[in-house]
């Protein structure tokens, strides 16, 4: 019986890590979605008013696109490996409960 449960708590473990993977790509799209605050142009006569142009070799962020298809699938499948973890310790609770019944 012990081993049923370590099966299912292994499982949750595994899809823990699966799930934390998918959500560090997904969160790499605020560095492509978001650019960093452009700076405001110095106060001086005849200047122009608004943000100034920023060249982006020094200030933007450049990152690879993440994947976000295989994030998505990645979760969902994480999503049902969990429900069959968590049907895996329901399993062994209901066997364990039907033992106890039995001896007692």
């Amino acid at each position: 019986m012990n081993a049923a449960f370590a099966s299912g708590v292994s499982g949750f473990a595994s899809v823990t890590a699966l799930m934390n993977r998918a959500a560090d790509r997904v969160s790499g799209v605020r560095d492509l979605t978001i650019p960093d605050r452009p700076s405001r142009a110095v106060t001086t006569p005849g200047a122009p008013a608004g943000p100034s142009p920023r060249d982006p070799a020094t200030g933007g962020r450049a990152t690879p696109s993440p994947d976000y298809i295989g994030a998505a699938v990645d979760m969902i499948r994480a999503e049902h490996q969990a429900a069959a973890s968590a049907a895996i310790i329901r399993a062994a609770d209901d066997m364990v409960g039907a033992l106890l019944d039995v001896k007692a």
